[in-house]
Formats: structure tokens, C-alpha cells, sequence
């Protein structure tokens, strides 16, 4: 009793503050303050919206990987800008989904082509089988990471050839079409996983110190390499070639083998901080649609934007000589694959 008449007396004491209704004001109030605060930080980390309100009409775009993430969103802004979008994309059905929804929002032409950018055989029949007189934009956008160590049949590291190589191939088969344009744009998507990688010239498979975060930072930094030296070989041309970081960005294929998703409790413990620190896919499609569009950048080759705007990336990405080393290199790996001779002599 002694107990209940004490806590009777607390109540007794707190009870003016109890039928106050200021302290409810306050706790109200610093809750807002506190979703708010929560949602600007949300809302800086998710970067900037494209500047540009430019239209794309008649264009026609081809997006690779383009079945879901950043590609398909990319797609879909574009599709709405008034573009002829061609997916191409390893798995048909969900490119055909994808297609399916844009038709559906936006009532635009949406193609969907298949391309394995892992098999050099297939991007060299995707080129063959492109039934259009020209393209405009090229966004080198597939991507893989956090993938075992593996060679394909024509013995490339997945990384390398996936992210890289397919894309190069890809550009170089497709310059006849790009220069048919206006104004060609090629835009290679990197990430910011470059800036601690290096290129291993001796050994682009990685034979010899194997790991996949520094494989696909690889491949993210030789596809920044190759627009700065081609932006060279094609500045008396109509072609500009420019990579983009679209930022870490979750909802995408990227994270399906992270160890971030290696137990169903870290995925549930991590999506909270996800939520919080990560992009979502519309959000890291910016800077590729910015890219793409934008008529600010329509002399503008060699260079590299993230968030909408024009960085710097890390000083072996700026490296002239290195960024020429690789190319010869890459140039010598696809040489086999080159069937058109019109081809070799454009990038000869």
C-alpha cells in the first residue's frame, strides 16, 4: 500500500504538467522536426533530378540492360521525353514486361533485342540484326557485381567482359549508326567503385589476385578510360562518348549476390540504412537521362558527371597514356569478333 500511495503522489505532482497540453505541442513538434530532418537527408542523398526538361522525339536510344534497375528507368524517362527505345536486354521476358509497361504509361514505340554482353558472338548478331538507319544515344548501362570468379566460353572474366569488354565491342560495331545521327551520343555508366581500382593490362582477367568487388571496380574504371581516349579518336566527328556515376543505388540486380544479402537477417537488419543511404532506381537514372538529353552537352566528350554535374574522377581515370593502353588492348580481344570491314577501318 505504502508503494501504491507513493506512486499516487507522483501523479498527484506531475498532474498540472499532465492536464497541460503544451508538452504534447512540444513532443508533436519534435517529432515533425525529426521526419523532416530525416526526409531532407533522405531527399540529399538521393541526389539531384535531371536540370534538363529537354525532349528526345524521334531519337532513337538503345539501352542495355534495360529489364530493371537503373536501366529501366532510365527507359521509361526517356520513352516519356519521346524517344524510340530499344531494349536490349539478356532476359526477354522481363525486357518484354518493361516494354509492356512503358507502352502502357506512355504509348511510345519500345523495341526489345536481345543481347548477352557476357558472349562477344551475341553482341557482334545484335549489331548485325539492328534494323534502324541510325542511333542517337547508346547507354552502356548493363552491369554485373559480387559475381563468383567465372570465364565464358571465350574466355573472358564475367566482370570484365559483361561490364566492359561487350560494351566496347557494342560501341565500336555501332559507330557507322552513331555518326548516321545528328549528333551520336555514347554514354558508358560507370560507379564510384573506380576510384580504388586500378587496370591490370598483364592480366584483365584477373587470374592472378581475383576478387570481385576489385573485378567489377575494373570494369568501372576501364569504361571511363575508354570514353576519355575515344572522345580523341572521334573529336572531328559528330560523336561524343561521356561515362556517369548514377551513385549507389539499391533495387538493382547489383546487390543480389552482396554480402549484404547473404542471410535473411542482414537484409531485413539492412534495409532501414538502404532506405536511408541508397538511391532508388529513378534516382540514380538521372545523371545517364542527363546525359542523354541535355543540348548543354552536345560538344561536351570526355568526360565523366555524377549528380547531373561534371566531376572529376580518380587520377588513373584521367591518365592519357593508360586510357590508350587499354584501348589498343581491348581493340587487339575484339579484332576476332569484328565482321564488318567498314568497321575496322572506322577505328583503325
Amino acid at each position: 500500500m505504502n508503494r501504491l500511495s507513493e506512486f499516487q503522489n507522483v501523479l498527484q505532482e506531475f498532474s498540472p504538467l499532465l492536464d497541460a497540453y503544451w508538452p504534447y505541442l512540444v513532443g508533436i513538434a519534435l517529432g515533425i522536426l525529426t521526419m523532416i530532418s530525416r526526409w531532407s537527408f533522405r531527399t540529399y542523398m538521393g541526389g539531384p533530378d535531371c536540370p534538363s526538361e529537354e525532349r528526345v522525339d524521334e531519337k532513337t536510344i538503345i539501352i542495355t540492360g534495360a529489364s530493371g534497375g537503373i536501366g529501366k528507368e532510365t527507359a521509361k524517362e526517356l520513352a516519356r521525353r519521346g524517344g524510340h527505345i530499344i531494349l536490349a536486354v539478356k532476359d526477354e521476358q522481363a525486357g518484354n514486361k518493361v516494354a509492356e509497361e512503358i507502352r502502357a504509361l506512355i504509348s511510345k514505340k519500345v523495341d526489345v533485342r536481345p543481347l548477352d554482353l557476357a558472349s562477344l558472338k551475341s553482341v557482334c548478331s545484335f549489331a548485325e540484326n539492328l534494323d534502324v538507319d541510325r542511333v542517337d544515344v547508346l547507354i552502356n548501362n548493363a552491369g554485373i557485381t559480387f559475381h563468383p570468379y567465372m570465364k565464358t566460353d571465350e574466355g573472358f572474366e564475367m566482370h570484365f567482359v559483361t561490364n566492359y569488354l561487350g560494351h566496347f565491342l557494342l560501341t565500336q560495331l555501332l559507330l557507322p549508326k552513331l555518326k548516321a545521327a545528328k549528333q551520336g551520343r555514347v554514354i558508358n555508366v560507370s560507379a564510384q567503385a573506380h576510384i580504388a581500382s586500378n587496370i591490370y593490362l598483364d592480366d584483365l582477367n584477373l587470374e592472378k589476385n581475383f576478387s570481385p568487388l576489385e573485378a567489377f571496380g575494373q570494369s568501372k574504371l576501364a569504361l571511363i578510360l575508354m570514353a576519355k581516349h575515344m572522345s580523341h579518336i572521334l573529336k572531328d566527328t559528330n560523336v561524343t562518348v561521356n561515362a556517369v556515376n548514377p551513385g549507389r543505388v539499391r533495387g538493382t540486380q547489383h546487390l543480389r549476390r552482396s554480402p549484404l544479402s547473404s542471410t535473411y537477417i542482414i537484409k531485413l537488419s539492412m534495409q532501414p540504412w538502404m532506405w536511408l543511404l541508397l538511391k532508388n532506381p529513378v534516382q540514380g537514372a538521372q545523371t545517364s537521362v542527363y546525359a542523354a538529353v541535355s543540348g548543354q552537352l552536345d560538344e561536351c566528350s570526355g568526360n565523366y558527371f555524377s549528380d547531373c554535374s561534371l566531376e572529376t574522377p580518380s587520377a588513373l581515370a584521367m591518365d592519357e597514356n593508360l586510357a590508350e593502353q587499354l584501348y589498343l588492348k581491348s581493340l587487339s580481344l575484339i579484332r576476332p569478333y569484328l565482321p564488318l570491314p567498314e568497321v575496322i577501318q572506322t577505328i583503325d
